[in-house]
């Protein structure tokens, strides 16, 4: 191999190498919104796991909500849910995230779906038997991590998901 081929060589890798680099250090510069969608996605991700262990990390020590005085109250209810069900497959499509100027608390609203079988689409949920509910969250940034701090539901029809 010709030194001008070597030297070309070792330029790409350098270039690759940089640019895994600034990947890797920029991992703590994403958008609020979407490190606010990763922890939704994780949230989702340990209910569907029956988790409730990691679940819990995802609620702000002093959440409350309409039925619950307390984060103790919402994870027995989540544990008494988690418990009744063999399977839990959650649908979630998140449409708006408000971030406050100061980038601390936010507001978001997600659609989640719950039902027995796999949702991948909301064509596939318009077949499946599934509760849909319309989420209102809001979310505080806590320790690093984006935690659900409030939420408020209430049922939803499926055309809400729906083109227009």
């Amino acid at each position: 191999m010709s030194s001008a081929c070597v030297e070309l060589l070792l330029q790409r890798a350098a270039t690759l190498g940089l640019a895994l680099l600034l990947c890797a250090c920029s991992g703590g510069q994403d958008a609020p919104q979407d490190r606010i969608r990763a922890s939704i996605g994780a949230l989702q991700q340990a209910v569907q796991d029956g988790s409730l262990k990691q679940a819990a990390g995802y609620l702000h020590p002093n959440y409350q909500d309409k039925s619950h005085a307390n984060k103790a109250a919402a994870l027995r209810s989540l544990f008494a849910y988690l418990r009744r069900h063999d399977a839990i497959h959650l649908f979630v499509r998140i449409t708006s995230i408000e971030v406050a100027q100061q980038q601390q608390t936010a507001q978001a609203v997600a659609y989640v779906a719950m039902a027995g079988v796999p949702v991948a689409s909301v064509e596939t949920l318009v077949s499946v038997e599934a509760d849909l509910y319309r989420f209102e969250l809001q979310l505080e940034e806590y320790d690093g991590s984006w935690i659900v701090r409030r939420a408020d539901w209430q049922r939803a029809d499926v055309r809400a998901l729906l083109p227009h």
